[in-house]
């Protein structure tokens, strides 16, 4: 313990000296921008930058990747809140009740309460980094497929609590969330199904036009549909309510929540290639169901359905560098890029990683934190000019959000086809909304569906060969209780309610 507490000392006193500073300031504004783009995630910046970096000090290319990794995660939540446009994926959830706080005139709440949820959950789930450096490789082992297979079943059941109105609407948007999940190749024997003959859907529907179409565009048609003037319903910014004050304050009044957000992303994080999207979800799904008889306020301006998706989404990074120092295996996109740029470097992730060069991991990790601070704080300075957004005439905004969401369409992959997938789902998800269906569970679906169908057949897979028992398993069976019971409770939670209403 001595010697991580010595690494650490040493790699926070690279970070924060003279000019090596300058790399994660640098990299933080980059990401903010790039993050406030629909499409042009900080994903692609880090994608951009590797070649820039191969002539560069491994410990400069560190400083500018640690930056790059968190400064992308919070500025897609403002314009999630302000104008329903998700920044990255992850930050689709943010805009179930971020957007319903803005429409209310508490942009300001809103923003205050994500910038928050956003610096604190970082902390927390580098906290828990930094206290499982040295048992990550012993505790990576005993997670497999099933594990996996099981944290992806135990994200799934959200689906059965964050559905307002009927449950089987519920379960027939969730079915269809699945059947769209499937299209494209089958991962077992590698042909095609569902794409109708049409190479477009050969690599199955991405997220990104679908997300656009089913939040912004939808959102967008929905808003001049309404004949509202502004967003917020107000015509001056001296109208609108809410403080930034509130906003901090409401994650220190619901921080058991906050915890549970904080860990559910770290957890999630840890899982190969699920990444924030799922852990915002999961959050917000837990948070639903843990509401009780409460939990039909989220989805229309509770600030409880902003603080777990931000809390998990921040708290993901620390989670997915577990994988990424100690095997080499990427926990996301993000951790991805930043594994090809110290494969550039010659760095091998491992034992020698984690113990010779353990100092150049704490500039990482401090540099990642840095980020993540310094976004929330600029968040929280900007919030007075963010919040003008929300009294803008809906006639001069509507176009200027519907243009954003067609660049992010093209901008993500350079394809036609996701700019009519970007508009087909808008009008898709306009009518949902206007018949009461939700949308929730068809995007929880989408997400999870590729992940369940991988890690369900690897694990029938190693089942038949002998290699792995699922029933013996105490990981993945303490997932499958978790499960049970989050099915389990709101049908508790329903019966008591009803025990308890005067006859």
């Amino acid at each position: 313990m001595e010697a991580v507490l010595a690494a650490a000392l040493e790699g926070l006193g690279l970070v924060f000296s003279w000019p090596n500073i300058l790399y994660p300031i640098a990299g933080t504004l980059l990401a903010m921008f790039f993050s406030a783009l629909p499409g042009l995630s900080g994903v692609t910046l880090m994608a951009l930058a590797i070649p820039f970096t191969a002539s560069w000090d491994l410990l400069q290319t560190l400083l500018l990747f640690g930056a790059l990794l968190g400064g992308a995660t919070f500025m897609g939540s403002v314009t999630a809140i302000l104008v329903n446009i998700p920044g990255k994926n992850s930050n689709a959830a943010t805009t179930l009740d971020g957007y319903p706080m803005a429409q209310q005139g508490r942009a300001r709440t809103a923003i205050g309460c994500s910038a928050t949820a956003s610096a604190l959950g970082s902390t927390f789930g580098i906290g828990m980094l930094i206290l499982l450096l040295p048992l990550m490789r012993n505790a990576m082992l005993l997670i497999g497929p099933p594990e996996f297979l099981m944290f992806v079943v135990w994200g799934l059941t959200t689906i059965a609590v964050v559905t307002r109105g009927s449950p089987l609407k519920g379960l027939a948007m969730a079915g269809l969330g699945f059947c769209i999940g499937f299209v494209g190749l089958d991962p077992r024997t590698a042909e095609l199904r569902y794409t109708f003959g049409s190479t477009y859907l050969s690599d199955g529907l991405s997220l990104v036009p679908v997300f656009l179409g089913i939040f912004a565009v939808a959102q967008t048609a929905e808003l001049m549909a309404s004949g509202k003037r502004t967003i917020s319903g107000r015509s001056r910014v001296e109208e609108l309510t809410g403080s930034v004050r509130e906003g901090v304050l409401s994650v220190f009044r619901h921080f058991g929540l906050f915890l549970r957000s904080a860990l559910t992303g770290t957890a999630i994080g840890m899982i190969p290639g699920v990444g924030g999207t799922v852990a915002s979800f999961v959050a917000y799904g837990q948070a639903a169901q843990l509401a009780g008889r409460e939990r039909d306020k989220f989805g229309t301006g509770d600030v409880r359905g902003v603080i777990a998706p931000e809390a998990a989404n921040d708290a993901k990074d620390g989670g997915a560098l577990v994988p990424t120092l100690a095997f080499g295996v990427p926990g996301g996109s993000g951790t991805a890029m930043l594994l090809a740029a110290m494969t550039l470097h010659g760095v091998v992730p491992g034992p020698e990683l984690m113990t010779t060069h353990l100092a150049l991991v704490f500039v990482l990790i401090w540099s990642l934190f840095f980020s993540n601070v310094l976004t929330s704080l600029l968040g929280l300075a900007a919030i007075g000019l963010f919040s003008r957004i929300t009294v803008i005439r809906t006639h001069l905004l509507a176009p200027v959000m519907l243009g954003i969401a067609a660049l992010g369409a093209l901008a993500y992959r350079g394809r036609l086809g996701d700019l009519l997938v970007a508009f087909g789902f808008g009008v898709f998800g306009y009518y949902l909304n206007k018949h009461g269906w939700s949308r929730i569970p068809l995007v929880i679906a989408l997400v999870l569906a590729p992940l369940f169908e991988m890690y369900f057949h690897l694990t029938v897979q190693l089942h038949e060969l002998g290699r792995v028992y699922f029933w013996t398993r105490p990981i993945a069976m303490g997932l499958l209780l978790l499960t049970v019971l989050s099915l389990g409770l709101p049908a508790l939670q329903s019966a008591r309610a009803r025990r308890e209403q005067p006859a």
